[in-house]
């Protein structure tokens, strides 16, 4: 889950926002919307239909989509894809909704597992299933990723950039601790390893710290926390936040960082692990090929696993996957669903996962040659493999309440940071999230039941 936005812009304006975006949606037809603006087509592409594609992914996973799509547009002579980039997923969001207002689209988007549902409730996105064809079906992608976009038999959202978080470790480290050179498999033998590691020190540098938490999404992985304490978010919009097991989950990391000392909230988690401030960190999958040249820079082994259990395995999914706009004409839609079929193909997704770490979507793209051979020399591409079928799909409260995933991220790292009693921040965070969830009761039930 890489594609963050550093930026949190207009929270308290965002239920309001997808309201104007949905009743926009709701009034217009598609003659209504232009599409957004884009640069000159280049010399060797005119003559082809012009689509624009908003996509939230910078650095090193921006240049490996550009790649995608510059292959793309060389591999035909009819479509020609324009890549604009928006800025992190949230940041995304709201520029969409926003053109929605103003009547202008691009014709396809990435969304995250938590916006997509935001332009769903919207009534923004395009039904997909009436557009595949014998070069690609929904059976060809993993059941979980495609189910996780299909609501009431409707495809909304096709997966592209699909995650898990993983449990990230400093081999060379815990083997210097005299510690297996594996993850903990609970988090009550990690802290059980945790005076061994604190001993550790890395040149003149300081000594090192357990585990890093990282200062973004936090929401994301304390769901695995929730589960991994056999408690959870909500049942639908019925939020169960602030009953016993969730408390008891809070109160242990809170007690992690504060009585054992052993974890931290890092500003960036993957940079303190690279530079071996932190043993581990949770990160999530689509950043093992950058942490994967970290550990080589810093000469250290680095190693992967499931994330720990408590009294159950919990293991959310995440990421992003492509919705089209539903306003935009037939012939775009049309257009744009061949780009995502070009990026179903089982090398396509073999590509990506290779140049990104994040998972295969469909299922034949994990055996492709080039993946296969990168998985046989460096297995840790593999963990979120055998992890998957052990995730879940998050708890609704995050997915559909508006702007939840931003203001759970701030009490989670409110918790890690200061002080508060782990009952208080909970009861907090559960009482804003209720009240929120009250306001969406009537669109979430026309959509979801």
């Amino acid at each position: 889950m890489t594609a963050m936005i550093n930026n949190r812009f207009g929270r308290r304006g965002m239920l309001g926002l997808l309201g104007a975006a949905a009743a926009s949606v709701a009034t217009g037809c598609a003659r209504d919307f232009r599409q957004v603006g884009g640069s000159a087509v280049p010399a060797k592409y005119h003559g082809r239909l012009h689509l624009i594609a908003w996509h939230s992914f910078a650095s090193t996973t921006g240049e490996a989509l550009v790649d995608l799509v510059s292959k793309f547009n060389d591999s035909q002579s009819d479509i020609f894809v324009e890549l604009q980039y928006q800025g992190g997923y949230e940041e995304t969001q709201q520029k969409l909704s926003a053109t929605l207002i103003a009547r202008q689209i691009p014709d396809l988007v990435v969304l995250s597992e938590v916006t997509w549902r935001a332009m769903h409730l919207a009534d923004a996105l395009e039904p997909l299933e009436g557009y595949f064809d014998a070069d690609l079906q929904p059976t060809d992608y993993i059941e979980q990723f495609i189910t996780e976009g299909t609501v009431k038999g409707h495809i909304w959202w096709l997966p592209f950039a699909r995650s898990t978080p993983l449990f990230y470790f400093n081999k060379t480290l815990f083997e210097k601790a005299g510690l297996p050179g594996r993850a903990p498999r609970t988090w009550d033998e990690f802290a059980d390893w945790a005076p061994a590691i604190k001993k550790q020190r890395v040149g003149s540098g300081s000594n090192v710290m357990p585990l890093a938490l990282d200062g973004g999404y936090s929401a994301w992985y304390f769901q695995g926390n929730m589960w991994q304490w056999n408690g959870r978010y909500s049942d639908g919009l019925d939020i169960k936040l602030d009953e016993p097991e969730g408390i008891a989950a809070a109160t242990w990391m809170a007690e992690f960082i504060r009585k054992h000392k052993a974890a931290y909230l890092s500003a960036k988690g993957s940079i303190d692990f690279g530079n071996q401030a932190a043993s581990a960190a949770l990160m999530s999958t689509a950043s093992l090929a950058q942490t994967t040249e970290l550990a080589k820079a810093g000469k250290f082994e680095l190693g992967t696993g499931f994330l720990p259990e408590h009294k159950a395995f919990g293991c959310p999914t995440g990421g992003s996957g492509w919705g089209i706009l539903t306003h935009a004409p037939t012939e775009r839609k049309q257009a744009a669903f061949e780009f995502l079929k070009y990026l179903g193909r089982p090398e396509t997704s073999a590509t990506w996962t290779m140049a990104t770490g994040y998972l295969p979507i469909v299922k034949k793209a994990q055996k492709d040659p080039r993946l296969v051979a990168l998985v046989t020399k460096d297995p840790n591409f593999s963990t979120s493999l055998h992890q998957l079928p052990k995730t879940r799909t998050q708890d609704l409260g995050r997915l559909v309440i508006p702007d939840a995933s931003n203001f759970m991220d701030d009490a989670f790292e409110t918790l890690y940071s200061s002080g508060i009693a782990p009952a208080t921040a909970m009861r907090q965070l559960a009482k804003k999230m209720r009240r929120k969830a009250d306001l969406l009761e009537d669109i979430y039930r026309a959509h979801y039941e």
